[in-house]
């Protein structure tokens, strides 16, 4: 848990949703080359505005599905996208240039949590770090690709 002698941390900045926006944008300009491996665009519906809310992560293959984590920067609170699949879980991710529809399951499972937490450490070292410095969970989400119905998009 974090207390009085933490130091200053630029994930609290009200400035990183305007990084998150920027970064979205590149990614989308580019199809997410030269921006960084792993990372993906996960875009949920806001829980009270009903838009798109669209947020840079970094991730892990597992099968035919993608792993993210909600780390928020090991903030205490959890990152909004997090509220947002909790109350619609129906998200839509871009790979690169690709763009799917998929649905967020919150990973329970202990041994698949760890093995994967450790995948996703191996991506961005920071995650022990901000593991440590939280009393909350550090949510899992397994990104599965839904079916479409056809004529719908």
């Amino acid at each position: 848990m974090r207390g009085a002698g933490h130091g200053f941390r630029w994930e609290s900045l009200r400035l990183t949703s305007l990084g998150f926006a920027a970064h979205v944008a590149l990614y989308r300009l580019l199809k997410g080359r030269l921006v960084g491996r792993n990372i993906l665009i996960l875009t949920t519906t806001g829980r009270r505005t009903m838009r798109g809310r669209s947020t840079p992560l970094f991730y892990v293959s597992d099968e035919n599905d993608y792993v993210v984590i909600a780390s928020n920067g090991g903030e205490d609170r959890y990152p909004g996208w997090w509220h947002n699949i909790q109350a619609n879980p129906d998200v839509e991710i871009e790979v690169g240039a690709t763009r799917l529809r998929c649905r967020a399951h919150r990973i329970g499972e202990q041994a698949d949590k760890e093995q994967l937490f450790e995948r996703l450490t191996a991506v961005y070292g920071g995650y022990p770090k901000y593991r440590q410095g939280t009393a909350r969970e550090l949510t899992l989400f397994r990104l599965s690709k839904r079916a479409v119905a056809p004529g719908t998009g």
